[in-house]
């Protein structure tokens, strides 16, 4: 799946985000709305618990990624499988918030200018390259879930299926040993 030079690319610069995880969240935000400013229209007034949940699930993501090959043979809890989180994600995102499907490139175009411009030299061409890849399999797994909706339940509300998904997700960082404070402590450790 993943190279060792690339899971290590991932680590290394993801150790650098997380000290600055919450500007990381206002620049990718920033970012996304100069690129399509018609985007802000699909996201609550207040940004705080949506920037929250971008580190969070990347910090998943990244986490996901560094398993040891031999540990992806390995029956997977499904609350901590990383596809299964993904394509659950990606269904919620087209079900529930009508999110465009084109709206993957965006998204990754803010990503990896976040990534370029908050890690500076760091982001260097390989450091991107394994990002990009990241970001790729993310979306198509995402868009993969899309696909999988036959209908949207008419008794789940977006607040009740965002709560869900919520606490799914926080679970699974905690079962990761993801400190989700140390994301987002005033002082980085």
């Amino acid at each position: 799946m993943f190279s060792d030079n690339e899971k290590e690319a991932i680590r290394r610069s993801w150790r650098l985000v997380i000290p600055i995880a919450e500007t990381a969240a206002d620049l990718f935000y920033r970012r996304l709305f100069e690129l399509r400013p018609d985007y802000r229209r699909l996201f609550p007034d207040d940004m705080s618990s949506q920037k929250r949940k971008l580190v969070k699930m990347l910090a998943f993501v990244v986490k996901a990624v560094d398993w040891a090959s031999d540990d992806w043979k390995s029956d997977v809890n499904p609350s901590e499988d990383l596809m299964l989180v993904v394509l659950a994600m990606g269904r919620r995102h087209s079900a529930l918030y009508r999110i465009p499907d084109e709206s993957y490139a965006t998204v990754g175009e803010a990503l990896v200018w976040t990534l370029d411009y908050g890690l500076g030299d760091a982001f260097t061409p390989p450091v991107k390259n394994a990002w990009v890849r990241l970001y790729t399999l993310v979306a198509q797994t995402m868009r993969m879930g899309s696909t999988s909706i036959d209908a949207t339940p008419d008794n789940v509300s977006a607040e009740e299926a965002q709560r869900v998904g919520e606490e799914a997700l926080v679970k699974q960082m905690s079962d990761a040993g993801i400190d989700e404070a140390r994301l987002f402590s005033e002082e980085p450790s």
